[in-house]
């Protein structure tokens, strides 16, 4: 099937959010839409804010192209929804941008968990006998 896509600015729809872009499949206009949790997700979106959105849309728009194609190859000309699910799964993405970002229970960016704070100096085979013998063998 001949798929062809809009070079048109992908429309905002705040009420869910996403972005909805259009394609032409097999001759037939379909809509196309990939939800604001895939763009964050997945493609660098800071937030769901429109400006957000579109810019990660812009920066990956040949992902986000190739992803709706194989569900648009699949499912033959009906409209397609891209979600974070999708993505999580997705070859179409390129290793750098491949991530899953982790969210605090308000939807916003977790705090990245603290680095293992390493010994200040590994204690050698004499010291750990030394403090097995202290203490005990347990």
């Amino acid at each position: 099937m001949d798929i062809t896509f809009s070079t048109a600015a992908p429309v905002y729809h705040g009420d869910e959010p996403a972005l909805v872009f259009g394609a032409v499949a097999g001759g037939e206009r379909v809509q196309c839409t990939i939800s604001a949790e895939a763009l964050r997700d997945h493609l660098g979106a800071a937030s769901s804010r429109e400006d957000d959105l579109r810019r990660a849309f812009d920066n990956h728009r040949a992902a986000i192209e190739r992803a709706a194609e194989q569900l648009l190859t699949s499912v033959a000309r009906k409209p397609v929804m891209l979600r974070s699910g999708y993505f999580r799964f997705s070859e179409n993405l390129p290793a750098s941008v491949h991530t899953h970002r982790q969210m605090d229970s308000t939807g916003h960016d977790a705090p990245s968990p603290p680095e293992p704070a390493l010994p200040e100096q590994t204690p050698s085979a004499d010291q750990l006998r030394a403090e097995r013998d202290t203490h005990g063998a347990g």
